[in-house]
């Protein structure tokens, strides 16, 4: 069957059963199988007596927010309108998100291992054109170069080894020289 171009928001990824055999994996198997691997990493770290969701349970929401790839309101709304009951003690959208960010470093255990061969480098992303800098009060990036270009915004840096897996990874703004990540 092979991957299809039009996107389906009830199928995440496709999966081989047999060999030359590909199938489009729904997302009501997808959530359980994720939740499995995230659990078998996670399952030293133990449950806040005040806490309403397991650890393995942020994470694999936060997993599935950065595999969505859309908002945290239409995230919201997707999760609680098709999976609520997967997830019955699922905070309020602002809440989860709290969590997502005060809970970030339970997911260092899935970066890979670092090996002899690997890559750095950075990207930079960029948020605004140099020409509306200072505009908005509100503006997140900075200005720098990145690519032998000026831009507004911020710089990605990623560590890959040598089967292209993040072993590490860093962000600042575009100012930053790309030599300090390092």
């Amino acid at each position: 069957m092979g991957l299809q171009s039009s996107y389906d928001s009830s199928t995440l990824v496709c999966v081989t059963s047999f060999p030359g055999e590909e199938r489009r994996m729904i997302t009501e198997e997808f959530i359980p199988a994720l939740f499995y691997e995230v659990d078998e990493q996670l399952r030293a770290i133990p449950k806040h007596p005040e806490a309403h969701l397991w650890p393995s349970e942020v994470v694999t929401l936060g997993l599935l927010y950065a595999r969505k790839g859309v908002g945290n309101r239409a995230f919201s709304r997707w999760l609680t309108r098709d999976y609520r009951t997967l997830f019955p003690r699922l905070p309020e959208r602002t809440r989860l998100f709290r969590l997502f960010v005060t809970h970030q470093d339970w997911t260092q255990v899935f970066l890979a291992a670092p090996m002899v061969l690997g890559v750095i480098d950075t990207y930079g992303i960029e948020l605004i054109h140099p020409m509306r800098e200072g505009r908005s009060p509100q503006q997140i990036g900075r200005k720098g170069v990145s690519n032998h270009r000026w831009m507004v915004g911020g710089k990605l840096c990623l560590v890959l080894n040598q089967w292209g897996l993040v072993v590490a990874w860093a962000w600042a703004t575009a100012n930053v020289a790309e030599s300090s990540h390092l």
